[in-house]
């Protein structure tokens, strides 16, 4: 399981989910902090006006998305095995 990091649209991070980290980005904003916490990661603090993607707390299943806009940051969980909503035949 990675945490993966974009910043517009672009890459910056892929860091694996089994260790204790975080990982300070700069914006035109100010600096956002990614934490990363063993098997799970969050958005710590961003100059979002709103907060949205810290109030979205610790992402943990493969899928799972913090977007944070006005930054142009993302935060991703991926991983090996997929995680389905539903399936249908």
């Amino acid at each position: 399981e990675k945490a993966l990091i974009y910043q517009n649209g672009k890459l910056l991070f892929s860091r694996s989910l089994n260790q204790k980290k975080e990982i300070h980005i700069p914006s035109e904003l100010g600096i956002s902090v990614i934490e990363i916490d063993f098997g799970k990661a969050r958005v710590k603090s961003d100059f979002s006006a709103k907060q949205y993607c810290v109030k979205q707390g610790w992402l943990k299943k493969s899928g799972d998305i913090a977007i944070c806009a006005p930054t142009r940051i993302s935060l991703r969980i991926a991983a090996r095995a997929k995680v389905y909503d539903s399936l249908s035949y």
